[in-house]
């Protein structure tokens, strides 16, 4: 829902802007869904040649348009100035149209600033949008040099940006020819195009840059053909988004003309526009195009740790990152960035701003700034004293308005610190040498004063998994039905109403703990979440019988929300919201095997098949561990636990720690052949050969599928057996045994295509593809990825398939010597793969990618792809990708004429394809290492040879071309 807020003399608070007053007030009125004016004793700015204000053309528009209006007078009790009455013939103006409004409308009136704020609140809920999605728009794309605001930035806490005058006098620095200087770093400010200011959460990155791009940029940047402010926080603003209407902007064309050009043509056209032309570009929010806060888990990261660690700052799609590094290049025009994360692209390898950008790290806030933020709140309390009380917690900004808050709320006092802190004698931050625990302790005292009710929804949000939702609060905790828990007991109350009588009471509570910056409310999505430092503090100070209060009231109502799902049908992990926090309440009350049942019935597909969302299954099923992950999950069946430790085992091997996902089946198997769980025994023995495999450890995985074989025949469990004997046949083709591997995948095929079981014919195309890309046989490999590719789709979007199926058209293209389809091909994979960490999928698009640049003759983004692998290769481990790495750079340095470094690599990718040694060896990538080495001229290197005794040890099982098996995956258990 848009809103029109209208009100007299409006157009002062607009941005600067060449065109019309009246036009730009009745663009405003052409978009809003509702119009909302405000009228005291000021009739309004009246434009030459015109006969009314533009306040009474806002209004009449609004008739024309037959949208919803929502009339709110000045009453004569309202506190007013001499200055705030207008006189004379807008005077008599102002009377007419008040009696029009008031015949036409039921107004209201009001007699403060809260009277106000709740009346609005209350007149826009039938309005409400109840589908998320609809909170978002990008806005109509105006001609410059009047700016376009894609995205306007709502959340600014007080009326104006109080304090962040170092940083803002940086900006202005960077525009106006003078040298940068900030953390250290100092650079001619004409030689810097981008800017970047970086800080966690909660520090004012947004409204700084916000205030700066509106109120300072346009009077000190000149010349300035247009600006444009772009927020990568909104639900579809993509980059791909950006780039398209960034370019219909500086260029002036129509938006569907310049979507009909290829994407990589709309880029090159925009950085040549933005090198002649000086635009000032404003992207915030920029973490959300990075692999850390492109995943599905970004709400739970902490940005400190995060931002340790090079390859989560890393963009998503490469692509995107070089685009950031041409930015960089830009003649004329200048990007201002904020983000959590500084990007890895726009940094050298030894950590510093590439040339012509600048980082700009934002802590806590000045000693100005601080006391400023205080002031603002109308509270007392000299330099001297608050200074000292502000750097125990590092000027953090949440928590001086969160301090400032109860004292200005300090009944026997209001606003005054020092009585304050005398009724407070045990607020001490001092005494705490961590800064954590600090920020803590002074949070228990910014909440002493909560009204009971405030403290209580405070309490309800902190219990989320998720950001919660209005809607959702909103049904808790005001008067709906009839039963309700109370908190202190923990018993069930019959007697209407909830918490709030009515919804204004709720809307009140929720815009104290808003301006006590205590509750971040995400306007455009209508959701509400804590800040990380915040939900800590709440929810541990609880006691337990509150928790076990609050968890009741939200079990009972995500229970009813719906037992299960089709979940073939989930689109995204919103969609999980109600299974997610009811499994969540049920961990809270202690209720693991009811949880387990939630995981098992209503969570594990989606996460796992649908949407590949593996680091949320290990973080959810990690949770089932009370007593730690070296101990057994908390649940009183014996088969539960053993399905637990299998899923979290699948979890870990599908996000990137394979070593890891051993151990865990390991002990899954451990427990089913204890409780003779036969059937599933066999399975979890499959899952560990896959693993095996991955691992390196080829011997052992053939010899585990083998045994499985075996005892899935002696139990006549035909579309197991099928399962198998597919894993089968890509183990056979891993280690080079074409013959007996192309047997297993052709009757695999044909049986699957005549039982109509569409993903698991997409899982084997996918796996004969990939040994006839070994073999060599392209024109064929890329039939049968556009068949895996497409199998992935129907009946549902299989995630993992998809990604597979894409990444290995790239594959295939790249062999065919199609570049330009692979690049597209691979980097839409690599992106995809990102976003749900799938490590098996993004290392083989990274290394193909490494060739493709190679042929390309970019041998230096050859290796920025290359040095993307090397640590997830090896903390994996992964073995196989990890030769095939070091084959690609092997052929890199013998491009550029570096023997030994050829040599090196060489070796390296000789030992790592070796695994368990010939015949179970990595056939493909050892074959390569060795010619390699003999066109180098150096030797093989001496490794211990396959024990062949291990032959005898090694299972028989027959593989008949005549034979016919049921083929589909090894994976849950039924």
């Amino acid at each position: 829902m848009r809103l029109g807020m209208f009100y007299p003399d409006m157009m002062e608070h607009l941005t600067a802007t060449n065109a019309n007053a009246l036009e730009v007030s009745l663009r405003i009125a052409d978009r809003a869904d509702v119009y909302v004016g405000v009228f005291a004793f000021h009739y309004g700015y009246v434009p030459d040649g015109e006969a009314i204000s533009v306040t009474e053309a806002e209004y009449e528009r609004a008739v024309e348009r037959d949208i919803p209006r929502l009339i709110f007078l000045m009453s004569d009790a309202h506190d007013i100035k001499p200055g705030d009455v207008e006189t004379g013939d807008g005077a008599a103006k102002l009377t007419k149209l008040k009696e029009r409004l008031k015949k036409e409308r039921v107004v209201g009136f009001f007699d403060s600033a809260d009277d106000l704020k709740a009346q609005v609140i209350q007149a826009l809920v039938p309005y409400r949008e109840s589908d998320v999605t609809t909170f978002h728009y990008v806005s109509d794309i105006p001609p410059p040099p009047e700016p376009f605001i894609a995205h306007p930035y709502t959340l600014l806490q007080t009326p104006n940006l109080i304090g962040r005058q170092r940083e803002l006098k940086l900006l202005t620095d960077w525009i106006t020819g003078k040298e940068l200087e900030a953390d250290g770093r100092k650079a001619p400010s004409n030689s810097v195009r981008i800017m970047n200011i970086v800080a966690i959460g909660g520090l004012g990155k947004s409204a700084l840059t916000w205030k700066w791009f509106n109120d300072i940029a346009p009077e000190e940047m000149k010349p300035l053909t247009g600006r444009m402010w772009w927020s990568f926080y909104e639900s579809d603003a993509t980059f791909e988004n950006f780039v398209t209407r960034a370019l219909a902007y500086v260029t002036k064309r129509p938006l569907n003309e310049v979507q009909r050009i290829p994407a990589p043509e709309r880029e090159t056209q925009l950085l040549a526009t933005l090198d002649h032309q000086p635009f000032l570009l404003a992207l915030d929010g920029l973490e959300r195009i990075l692999i850390a806060y492109a995943r599905m888990d970004a709400a739970r990261l902490d940005d400190s740790e995060v931002g340790k660690d090079k390859n989560l700052r890393k963009t998503a799609d490469p692509r995107v990152g070089n685009f950031l590094k041409k930015l960089a290049q830009s003649k004329n025009s200048r990007i201002l960035i904020s983000s959590r994360l500084y990007p890895a692209g726009l940094e050298t390898g030894g950590g510093d701003p590439i040339p012509s950008s600048f980082r700009c790290d934002i802590t806590g806030l000045t000693d100005e700034d601080a006391v400023e933020l205080w002031r603002a709140f109308g509270v007392s309390g000299s330099r001297d004293e608050l200074l000292p009380v502000f750097s125990t917690f590092g000027k953090h900004p949440l928590l001086v308005q969160a301090l400032a808050g109860e004292v200005k709320r300090y009944r026997r006092a209001p606003g005054n610190f020092e009585r304050w802190r005398k009724a407070n004698p045990k607020f001490d931050p001092a005494k705490f040498p961590e800064l954590a625990k600090a920020m803590a302790h002074v949070l228990e005292f910014a909440l002493r004063s909560l009204d009971k009710k405030v403290t209580r929804v405070l309490h309800t949000i902190s219990a989320f998994r998720m950001p919660a939702t209005y809607d959702t609060l909103n049904v808790l905790l005001v008067a709906k039905g009839k039963n309700r828990f109370e908190l202190r007991t923990g018993k069930l109350i019959n007697e209407e109403g909830r918490l709030f009588d009515e919804e204004a009471s709720f809307d009140k509570a929720l815009s104290e703990l808003e301006d006590r910056g205590l509750v971040g409310w995400d306007k455009r999505a209508n959701r509400y979440d804590l800040h990380p430092i915040v939900r800590g503090v709440v929810w541990n100070a609880l006691a337990d019988n509150t928790r076990h209060g609050i968890y009741s009231i939200l079990h009972a109502h995500f229970e009813i929300l719906g037992k299960k799902q089709d979940w073939k049908a989930v689109k995204s992990l919103e969609d999980l919201t109600s299974g997610i926090e009811l499994y969540n309440t049920l961990i809270g009350l202690g209720q693991y095997d009811d949880a387990y049942l939630i995981f098992r019935d209503r969570l594990d597909k989606p996460l796992s098949y649908r949407l590949s969302a593996n680091r949320q299954s290990v973080e959810l099923l990690e949770m089932l561990f009370a007593n730690g992950l070296g101990h057994a999950p908390r649940l009183n069946n014996p088969a539960q636990q053993a399905y637990t430790l299998n899923a979290l085992a699948m979890a870990y091997h599908l996000s990137g720690r394979p070593e890891r996902a051993a151990s865990f089946h390991h002990r899954s198997n451990i427990i089913r052949l204890d409780v003779k769980d036969d059937h599933n025994f066999n399975l979890g023995l499959g899952n560990l050969a896959i693993v095996q495999r991955l691992l390196g450890a080829l011997y052992e995985s053939e010899s585990t599928f083998r045994n499985v074989l075996i005892g899935l025949r002696m139990r006549s469990e035909i579309p197991e057996e099928a399962q198998c004997q597919s894993w089968l046949g890509y183990e056979l083709a891993t280690r080079g045994a074409t013959r007996d591997a192309n047997i297993t995948f052709t009757r695999a095929l044909n049986i699957i295509v005549s039982h109509r079981s569409s993903h698991w014919e997409g899982f084997v195309s996918a796996k004969l593809c990939q040994l006839l890309l070994w073999a060599g046989n392209a024109f064929g490999a890329s039939s049968l990825a556009d068949r895996a590719c497409e199998l992935a789709q129907h009946p549902y979007i299989y995630e993992e398939g998809l990604i597979e199926g894409i990444r290995l058209q790239g594959q295939a293209a790249l062999a065919l010597n199609h570049l330009v389809t692979a690049d597209e091909r691979l980097h839409h994979a690599l992106s995809r793969a990102r976003l749900v960490n799938l490590v098996e999928d993004e290392l083989p698009a990274l290394v193909a990618l490494a060739e493709l640049r190679r042929r390309r003759e970019d041998l230096r983004a050859a290796r920025e792809f290359l040095d993307d692998v090397w640590e997830s290769a090896e903390r994996g481990p992964y073995p196989l990708f990890h030769a095939d790495a070091f084959n690609v750079l092997t052929q890199i340095e013998r491009d550029e004429g570096n023997t030994a470094a050829a040599i090196e690599a060489a070796t390296k990718a000789y030992r790592l394809a070796w695994c368990d040694g010939p015949p179970f060896a990595y056939h493909w990538g050892l074959e390569k290492a060795t010619q390699h080495l003999k066109e180098l001229g150096a030797p093989e290197p001496e490794l211990p040879p396959f024990d062949e005794s291990k032959f005898e040890q090694m299972p028989e099982v027959e593989i008949d071309p005549d034979d016919e098996f049921h083929v589909g995956t090894v994976s849950h258990e039924s």
